[in-house]
């Protein structure tokens, strides 16, 4: 077994309230407003480490009930 470790700072703490659009399975933070847009509550907060690519992914639990990735809206416009 391979032992792994890494230093990961995530945005958001657990309480944090935040303004997303739900698209699919993840969150778009800052974003247009609209149909689907909600302010959730972050109610957990899950660090998925790849050491593979040795790159830390942050999920999000959002009101007890969904996880979520959340995406900024800036971020996934240079995406396109």
């Amino acid at each position: 077994m391979q032992a792994a470790g890494f230093v990961a700072r995530c945005p958001y703490e657990v309480g944090d309230k935040v303004n997303i659009t739900f698209h699919g399975g993840i969150g778009i933070v800052g974003g247009p407003v609209t149909a689907r847009s909600a302010e959730v509550t972050i109610t957990d907060i899950l660090a998925v480490h790849s050491v593979k690519r040795n790159q830390v992914t942050f999920m999000y639990e959002i009101n007890d009930t969904k996880v979520l990735k959340l995406v900024d809206w800036e971020v996934l416009k240079r995406e396109k």
